[in-house]
């Protein structure tokens, strides 16, 4: 696997824990001595500094998964690296995911938190975009080599946009290539891997 690849996804992996950083210093800010020392230090006891500075990080993540993005497609870089890091994000993804729709839930509850839900959720969104990205650019990657039919390269990216259906599809899609990629290459041991 391309190690550059990997720690240039970082950032994007980080956008939901960030998300639920922001939430927990924002509501325990008074309680905890480290939320506390981050309100006051950093962000001058002002909520929307750090909510200003979650939303800038989220427009900057989302401007490199679209670099990074055109620049697979333009630099003609390996889909199962690709496939690979994009399932590794996904899946260091998931426990963020968890907490947050169970918290989104709990905000739904009372009129005076709805928006911290709607603002999870955006995240959420967001999200998922970024990382759909990556396999994107993976099944761009191999439609220039006709290893998948145009049906299964379609419900590849629609799926990549939709909450839990972008995992299991990535998973799928990846064994898939995996396969695919063992079937073209010979059998040779000394070949090579991608990853």
């Amino acid at each position: 696997m391309n190690k550059k690849l990997f720690v240039i996804s970082v950032p994007i992996v980080l956008v939901p824990y960030l998300a639920l950083f922001t939430l927990a210093t924002v509501f325990f800010s008074t309680k905890f001595p480290f939320f506390n020392y981050i309100m006051e230090s950093v962000f001058d006891s002002n909520a929307l500094y750090l909510i200003a500075a979650l939303l800038l990080y989220c427009l900057l993540t989302g401007v490199l998964s679209i670099v990074l993005f055109f620049v697979s497609i333009y630099k003609k870089w390996d889909a199962i690296s690709l496939a690979k890091t994009a399932i590794i994000m996904k899946l260091a993804q998931v426990p963020a995911y968890v907490l947050i729709f169970a918290l989104g839930a709990v905000f739904v509850i009372t009129i005076f938190t709805i928006p911290f839900s709607i603002g999870l959720f955006v995240i959420d969104c967001l999200s998922v975009f970024m990382t759909g990205l990556f396999v994107t650019s993976s099944v761009i990657a191999t439609i220039r080599n006709n290893t998948f039919t145009l049906k299964e390269v379609i419900w590849v990216i629609l799926l990549q946009f939709v909450f839990c259906a972008d995992v299991i599809s990535s998973v799928i899609f990846y064994i898939k290539l995996k396969r695919a990629n063992k079937q073209q290459t010979p059998n040779n041991k000394f070949a090579s891997s991608n990853d």
